[in-house]
Order: C-alpha cells, then structure tokens, then sequence
C-alpha cells in the first residue's frame, strides 16, 4: 500500500509541475518539443526520472496510458477518480500480474526440467536437484526446529544472499526460512546439498524482501547446504 502511494504521488506532483508532457500519437506529425530553457530541461529531467521509476516497478507498463495519465492529470480531467487508480493497481498487482507471472514461472519451471531431466517437481511447484543426497531422518519438521546451512540465493545473474564468501554457516529457526527453503531441507536431510528453484509463491511472494532486494512475484534460485538439524 505505502508503494502504490508514492506511485500515485509521484504521478500528481509530477503532472502538477509540469514535469512531462505525452501525447499519443496522431495522425498528423506532431512537433517535437526543445529544450529552449532551464524549466524544459528540468521538466525533461523529471520525465527521465519518472520513466527510471516506473520501469524499476513494473517494465510491461503501457509507456502511452502512463502519459494519458500523467496529462489528464495535469489538466484536472482525469479518468480514474483516486480511488478507482488504487482498485485499478491493487487489482493488476494482486490478480492480473500474479496470473502472469504464474504462467511464466511454470512455463519457465517446465522448460528447465525438459533440458536438464536430473530437475524435478514437487507438487507444491518446487523444482529441485538433488546434488547430494543426507540424512533424512533428520530433517526439520517443525518452524521451532533449528538448521544449521550454507546457501546462496540467485535472483537472476545476481546474488541475492550468500554464506559461501564469508566461508560460513548460518542458524536460524526452519520457519524463519521461505516455504520452498523448508521443502527443499526435508527432501535432503542433514549432510544433504540440493539446488532449488522457489516459485514466487514459495519465495516472498507479492510482498518481495526489502533487506535482501528482492522484488515482489520474483522467483529465486538457491543453492543449499544441510549442515546440522536441532529438535
């Protein structure tokens, strides 16, 4: 909620100060606009930082919707009261892109385990490789259960988290770590080493990780060491 209210304030001061002005495209030429004066460049500039913006939230905005917006609201006409905009953002951020996302990640999931046939799936969507088989009678069951791992975490080509370059482990209660993490630990038990791709769902989520970076509806890759399990 915090989030969708600096998009939206950012959206007013921004057509307020005249910080953009869009158009959409017509069938006449239209005339491009020059930057003859201190408040057109500036006036750029926040364009420019608005466009970085929106593109770190979601990319597959529709850049000509977003400058309807921005100049309707400019002009007192907009076409969404407030709180129809904040239906609107909840409603694609909550159902129309979790679907999307949902339908890249198995597509995704399916793919990989079609290359490499070592992948499975879990039913709760968890796909996973065994690198090293443990214990299985000791894995953690319960969220009070204390593990002991080595892991690194990938979103992407980027590292996420990782103990592997402070050549440490770290301990922390099983229910401290995400639902796939969890599923990933039992299915090798202590001493065991899978490679696990979270689903979103089974990662963070729509609410992402603010200390770690990771964005909402972003699936991870981890790699993950058993070290010890503690009833």
């Amino acid at each position: 909620m915090l989030k969708m209210k600096k998009i939206l304030s950012a959206l007013i001061v921004v057509a307020i100060v005249g910080a953009v002005s869009c158009k959409s495209d017509e069938k006449t030429t239209a005339k491009q606009p020059t930057m003859s004066a201190s408040i057109d460049s500036m006036s750029y500039a926040y364009g420019m930082e608005l466009g970085r913006m929106l593109m770190d939230i979601d990319s597959m905005l529709n850049i000509d919707m977003v400058c309807m917006g921005i100049s309707d609201m400019y002009k007192a006409t907009p076409k969404l009261s407030l709180d129809e905009a904040r239906f609107a953002m909840l409603k694609y951020k909550h159902y129309d892109n979790y679907e999307r996302v949902q339908r890249y990640e198995k597509k995704f999931l399916a793919d990989l385990r079609a290359k490499d046939r070592n992948y499975f799936a879990t039913n709760s969507g968890l796909t996973y490789k065994i690198a090293k088989m443990g214990d299985t009678k000791r894995v953690p069951r319960t969220p009070k259960d204390t593990v002991q791992i080595m892991y690194r975490v990938l979103d992407g080509n980027r590292v996420v988290d990782t103990t592997y370059y402070r050549n440490d482990t770290l301990r922390l209660a099983n229910g401290d770590m995400p639902k796939g993490l969890q599923e990933a630990a039992r299915l090798v038990g202590r001493g065991g080493h899978v490679e696990a791709w979270l689903p979103s769902s089974l990662a963070f989520g729509s609410v992402g990780c603010d200390s770690l970076g990771v964005k909402p509806n972003t699936m991870l890759y981890y790699e993950l060491k058993l070290i010890e399990v503690e009833k």
